[in-house]
């Protein structure tokens, strides 16, 4: 990800440095970057795309306003835009931390949410996180067990080592050779443990792919034991990707992540598909299928980031396909009329339920 210092983003804003106060930001930035969470890290999104934090806000305000007495939250909103992309920025590119890039990628929806400032940065953010989801599966970097050396006092030939009838000799050769075979053990087990962790790491990604190429090969649903291919669209849509999520065993999913939801939805379908609005997507399951198929209570924190999976939770805790609107509305999510491609609907129910499974993890 290319560099963005907090002056660039105040520059990508319009804001000179002069206007912007930036050196009465730069020590408070440094403080807020080395100590953030995931819930502020979901409020720095939220703040990025004009959302109300859910959270409170002193872990932001509060060493900024101890070195500038005359900021403030309210006033400067525009401010706490770019402040928010600034920590975006710096989670994605100096902690390479994917889970900041998912909420991103889940809270913007595939274009449905604007960005408050620098509209270009969604566009950086989504090559990050593609470059993401590559560096966490690069070829294994295997590690060579290296035996430790033998202590230079027990080097030598028993002559050398114990002297003839010299029982306190002996004694202190036996002592040292205990000691020394507990240290050569120690050093071994230690090298043992660098060695096969990654090789564990990568039969975890192994067992991973095999998992989902078979769910590839058998096209059916586990949640209502239907194939893909007889399914409408949206309904497919939806369950392909929070059934991949379940699979994925990284924040990101695997980089091929689209191209296999792309393949379960084109099989048996030869039709252009039309776009299905987050109103109708309820609809599409039965109400004893929604209770199969809504996310779980993790999904109270996110309701507003998580607009497709809280259509369908809130039309299961309603009991109803169409009465859930208002509930909805009042949770912060995108407009129920907002509308999305297959393709797009499944990486979005795929990217929020895999949201959904980190912060339940």
């Amino acid at each position: 990800m290319q560099q963005l210092k907090l002056a660039d983003c105040y520059g990508h804003a319009g804001l000179s440095p002069d206007a912007a106060n930036i050196p009465l930001r730069i020590e408070p930035f440094k403080t807020i970057a080395a100590n953030l969470t995931r819930p502020q890290i979901m409020d720095a999104v939220r703040a990025y795309f004009g959302l109300p934090m859910r959270h409170d806000t002193g872990w932001l305000s509060g060493p900024i306003s101890e070195a500038d007495e005359a900021f403030s939250m309210v006033t400067n909103k525009n401010e706490i835009a770019i402040l928010a992309m600034a920590l975006i920025a710096h989670q994605i590119r100096e902690e390479h931390d994917q889970f900041t890039a998912l909420v991103f990628l889940v809270a913007n929806a595939f274009g449905h949410r604007k960005a408050g400032v620098y509209p270009q940065f969604v566009e950086i953010i989504k090559a990050a996180a593609s470059d993401l989801t590559t560096s966490t599966r690069r070829e294994l970097d295997m590690k060579q067990i290296r035996v430790k050396a033998l202590s230079k006092e027990l080097g030598g030939s028993e002559v050398d080592l114990v002297p003839q009838n010299d029982f306190p000799a002996i004694n202190r050769v036996l002592k040292k050779v205990n000691i020394d075979s507990h240290e050569m053990v120690k050093h071994l087990a230690q090298q043992m443990n660098t060695a096969l962790s990654p090789m564990g790491s990568e039969v975890v990604r192994l067992r991973e792919e095999t998992d989902m190429l078979w769910w590839l090969v058998g096209g059916e649903s586990r949640l209502v034991d239907e194939s893909y291919a007889d399914m409408k669209p949206g309904r497919a849509a939806f369950l392909i990707g929070a059934e991949l999520a379940e699979l994925s065993r990284t924040h990101l999913g695997p980089k091929a992540g689209t191209f296999l939801m792309n393949k379960a939805l084109r099989e048996g379908r030869t039709d252009k598909p039309s776009k299905i609005k987050i109103e109708a997507i309820p609809t599409l399951f039965t109400l004893e299928e929604l209770s199969y198929v809504a996310p779980d209570s993790t999904i109270t924190d996110v309701r507003d980031l998580c607009s497709v999976g809280n259509a369908i939770s809130r039309a299961s805790e309603v009991g109803s396909q169409t009465a859930w609107k208002k509930m909805y509305g009042d949770d912060g999510s995108l407009s129920e009329t907002a509308a999305f491609s297959p393709c797009e609907l499944a990486n979005q129910s795929f990217r929020e339920f895999l949201l959904l499974n980190a912060l339940s993890s």
